[in-house]
């Protein structure tokens, strides 16, 4: 089954998948200019259907696309 990525989180996902290195939440913040909560409900949404990987280092959590 297709994933669809909702049009208002679609530039989340651009700088989200052409970044190697993981990202936090605030670090959506500040590049995209987007609130704390519409970041933080797109990565979940990438963790959910399996297009990222969550891992939380010292309080911290990191966001990092598989494959």
């Amino acid at each position: 089954m297709p994933i669809s990525i909702d049009p208002k989180d679609e530039k989340i996902w651009k700088y989200f998948s052409e970044r190697k290195t993981p990202v936090t939440i605030k670090q959506v913040m500040k590049a995209l200019l987007v609130s704390e909560t519409h970041a933080r409900r797109a990565l979940e949404y990438f963790v959910f259907c399996e297009l990222a990987e969550r891992s939380k280092v010292g309080g911290v959590r990191f966001y990092k696309g598989k494959g």
